[in-house]
């Protein structure tokens, strides 16, 4: 794990905050033109195997402060996450100030049931 107060350990912080993979991130990432933030560069940066380079940690931790404000000013929903190509696509509109399609993460049903398997997110505009 990196250093507590490092921009690694806060965006995977994040991350974990929010359930978006690693992967799904590296994917707009490389959307975003952000050069060494593939898939495999960020897990050795959680691992503390190797940090992130400068430039790269401050690209992709303002590239997350973006997807988190854009999760923020969804609240109370909450964001399905796991597609990065979507995700891209909803943060170019939030930052045309567009209205957006919304995956919202249907986890919890009725007095906060957990999802049953085989039910799918909704779809809202």
């Amino acid at each position: 794990m990196p250093t507590q107060f490092s921009i690694d350990a806060k965006l995977l912080a994040g991350l974990e905050l929010r359930g978006m993979p690693v992967s799904e991130f590296a994917k707009i990432a490389g959307l975003e033109n952000i050069r060494g933030a593939s898939k495999t560069v960020l897990n050795e940066s959680f691992r503390d195997v190797r940090p992130l380079k400068n430039d790269v940690a401050e690209r992709c931790w303002n590239l997350w402060l973006e997807i988190e404000a854009m999760c923020q000013k969804a609240e109370p929903l909450k964001l399905d996450l796991f597609d990065g190509a979507q995700v891209h696509e909803w943060l170019k509109a939030f930052r045309r100030e567009e209205i957006f399609v919304l995956v919202i993460d249907m986890l919890s049903g009725k007095d906060g049931e957990e999802k049953k398997d085989g039910q799918d997110s909704e779809r809202v505009e």
